[in-house]
């Protein structure tokens, strides 16, 4: 068997802890979505525990629907207001927005260093096509968030991208005014 000559970025302990973070915004958001009355069902796959792990397609976490509106959702657990996301990720969400043409919603829980909960917020990334379509639909739409490429590379080496504009509270309302549409915005 031919032995691979390569130096990962991150060991496995290293790859692995990041999910920490991830598991601790995914089941406060799930609790979330439930106390609100929000369906959602498993859409990307962990393959955090698989033996050999490419670099890939990333899937959003879950497909939420409410009263026929429906997004995928990709939650994100961080310790600082940076709100930033892996470049490949960025692509690979707006390549899913566009071929299922739902919109992809980013949740970021933040969390202090003891595992508390203490921020919520969310990037929404609309569907153009669908905005686009039909007029009367999109005047009841908000505007999607833009995020632009970070200037710096990560320590793990990966570039990402960051939302650079204040991002709403992730609520009940927020989130349902930006699936179905804010009504009582003046034009």
């Amino acid at each position: 068997m031919k032995k691979l000559d390569f130096r990962p970025a991150k060991s496995k302990e290293e790859f692995r802890s990041n999910y920490r973070l991830h598991d601790l915004a995914e089941r406060a958001g799930k609790n979330l979505l439930v106390q609100w009355g929000i369906e959602f069902k498993e859409f990307g796959e962990d393959k955090r525990y698989e033996r050999l792990w490419e670099k890939g397609e990333d899937k959003p976490d879950v497909i939420i629907k409410y009263k026929n509106n429906f997004a995928l959702l990709d939650w994100k657990g961080k310790h600082s207001k940076a709100f930033i996301v892996n470049e490949r990720a960025a692509k690979a969400y707006l390549n899913w927005q566009k071929k299922l043409n739902v919109p992809v919603i980013i949740g970021f829980l933040l969390f202090d260093d003891e595992g508390n909960l203490i921020d919520r917020r969310f990037a929404f990334l609309a569907c153009p096509a669908r905005l686009v379509s039909d007029k009367s639909e999109r005047a009841g739409r908000l505007e999607a968030h833009k995020f632009v490429p970070s200037e710096h590379e990560q320590w793990d080496k990966n570039k990402t991208v960051e939302f650079g504009e204040e991002l709403p509270r992730f609520t009940k309302e927020n989130l349902i005014k930006y699936l179905v549409g804010d009504e009582r915005r003046n034009h």
